[in-house]
């Protein structure tokens, strides 16, 4: 089995810890008759099924935030990954160079005196993986990706790296679950206040909102596997290393 990139292993097991104790709550708080109760004073509540219903509502911003974090976070890796092991963009696949030259296209990075003398393909090359770095998380989230990811979304962010055959149109089977187009609907149709987290979750089941984590879970975790193998066989560069071979099931 190929192993994750660390932080984003790392990030994944921290956010299902995170949603794996919510619905454990969920699941009592769902059931008829459930109470809340403080020990201390003795008082007792019931659960108001309109309080139920948005909790329910509440898991697709678990699920989309993931789906954001994970994203960010392979970005990341990526882009350190490239930056320790090459110098300049004439060392880069041919997707990446067209990239790199895009960025300047559509960034507000200006090319200075500074970042322009020869070589020039090392110039450009830094100037590309500084300002990447030089982002903050709400940033690296806007790139593309903020409000928008779904399993298309990271199929178009991983094939601008050459993740992908420049040739693929559309995700492998593996890569993709509409679990996560449904996260993200979801999750903008409250964050725009299209609907209300009461009118979302009393048409949420539990149990179908429990197999839509795993769904995402899981797709996310080959996700990040494909990235992980995509860096080990170095396929970032012009000419890749030989000698590792190994698909992702």
């Amino acid at each position: 089995m190929m192993h994750l990139l660390p932080l984003t292993e790392d990030l994944l097991r921290s956010r299902a810890r995170e949603i794996i104790v919510y619905l454990q709550f969920l699941q009592i708080a769902v059931e008829n008759d459930a109470h809340v109760s403080a020990r201390a004073t003795q008082l007792q509540r019931p659960l108001d099924k309109a309080l139920t219903h948005m909790m329910k509502a509440n898991v697709s911003l678990l699920l989309y935030s993931t789906m954001e974090a994970c994203m960010v976070q392979l970005l990341d890796e990526m882009h350190n990954t490239i930056g320790q092991n090459c110098q300049g963009t004439d060392q880069l696949n041919a997707q990446l160079v067209l990239m790199v030259a895009n960025h300047f296209k559509t960034s507000k990075a200006e090319l200075t005196l500074d970042k322009t003398h020869p070589p020039l393909h090392e110039c450009l090359f830094k100037a590309w993986l500084t300002d990447w770095q030089n982002r903050n998380q709400r940033e690296k989230r806007q790139a593309g990706l903020s409000g928008s990811v779904d399993s298309l979304a990271i199929f178009q962010q991983l094939s601008r790296f050459g993740v992908f055959a420049a040739n693929l149109q559309k995700p492998p089977a593996h890569l993709t679950h509409s679990a996560l187009q449904s996260a993200k609907g979801r999750r903008n149709q409250l964050a725009h206040g299209e609907i209300s987290f009461t009118e979302l979750g009393q048409n949420l089941i539990f149990g179908d909102l429990c197999k839509e984590t795993y769904a995402v879970f899981r797709t996310l975790r080959r996700v990040a596997q494909e990235v992980s193998l995509f860096l080990k066989q170095q396929r970032y560069l012009a000419m890749p290393s030989l000698g590792v071979n190994g698909s992702i099931e």
